[in-house]
């Protein structure tokens, strides 16, 4: 006997994934690897939502 039957479709179809889950697959619902289940950090030595970033130089 095969699986093929609602349950699978249903967990298969990448549209109906929500959250982070949904950006582990493009629009053709194909995966994205490594990018699309980490984070990358920010070294940039900001604290998060600082919306300034970049401006020293401008300003001095």
């Amino acid at each position: 006997p095969t699986a093929a039957g609602g349950a699978v479709s249903r967990l298969t179809d990448h549209t109906k994934y929500t959250g982070t889950h949904k950006l582990r697959f493009d629009e053709t619902g194909r995966g994205r690897g490594k990018e699309g289940r980490e984070d990358k950090p920010n070294a940039a030595g900001y604290v998060q939502g600082y919306k300034d970033q970049g401006s020293y130089e401008n300003t001095h």
